[in-house]
Order: C-alpha cells, then sequence, then structure tokens
C-alpha cells in the first residue's frame, strides 16, 4: 500500500512539474507570435511560446529566410534568448547570402511593451514588433 501511495505522490508531482511554465510573469504577458512590418507583413520574425520554446525567423526580403528553434525568458527587463545555434529550416538563394554564425544566447533590453507592441533596443537601436493573433482572456 505504501509502494502505491509513493507512487502517486511522485506522479502528481511530475504532473504539476510539467504543467508548470517556467516564465516570468512579465515573460507571461509577452507569449505570442511578432513580426516586424517593415521587412514584412505575413512572416513573423518571433515566435514566443507560452511553454517558453520560440522560433525566430532570421529574413532577407525576396532573397531567403531562416529559422532558429530555441528557449527564451524575460530577465531583468531583458527578452533572453537561447539557441542551439543552428538553424532549423533555410529557404531561399543561400549562394547569395551565406547564414553565417547563428548566436547561442542573445539579451535584448526591453524599451517598452504594451500588450501589442514590443520595442527592444539592439546595440542602441529601438526596433518594434507587432504581436498579432494573440487574444488577451478577459
Amino acid at each position: 500500500m505504501k509502494t502505491i501511495s509513493k507512487a502517486s505522490v511522485l506522479l502528481a508531482a511530475a504532473v504539476l512539474a510539467t504543467g508548470c511554465s517556467h516564465l516570468s510573469d512579465e515573460a507571461k504577458e509577452m507569449v505570442g507570435t511578432y513580426y516586424q512590418t517593415a521587412i514584412s507583413e505575413t512572416e513573423p520574425v518571433m515566435e514566443l511560446n507560452e511553454d517558453g520554446s520560440c522560433t525566430i525567423h532570421a529574413i532577407k526580403p525576396d532573397v531567403m529566410s531562416y529559422t532558429v528553434n530555441g528557449e527564451w525568458n524575460v530577465e531583468n527587463d531583458s527578452l533572453v534568448i537561447d539557441t542551439d545555434g543552428v538553424a532549423a529550416s533555410v529557404t531561399g538563394d543561400t549562394t547569395v547570402v551565406r547564414v553565417g554564425t547563428i548566436p547561442t544566447h542573445v539579451s535584448y533590453a526591453i524599451s517598452s511593451f504594451n500588450g501589442l507592441t514590443l520595442t527592444l533596443n539592439r546595440g542602441g537601436t529601438d526596433y518594434s514588433y507587432v504581436r498579432r493573433g494573440h487574444n488577451e482572456e478577459i
């Protein structure tokens, strides 16, 4: 009987642990698909998922694009992204533009976030990303 009780407790703990997100409270508010409309109206540049996974798209309009998968969170007012540094997919003409070195860890200061627009400071320049397709719970 004790074995069954211990197993039940361990199973319940495992279920609770996998059901809990490791995202910070700030990050949970930012979950969604983001577009940089100056680059593409139809292809997202960031997909920040509620399970902490993400897909980052590098887009060279009319030439090529590639995606990188990783993990994300918000730490100390910065968007932090960790990847394995490998392109998950590449489309377009790679003879014209080389994919290059993909960073395995980046951190961008969050200049502002209003629920629709996320502005990140990258190298002293602010870049705005528009969130689409995210429904806020009422």
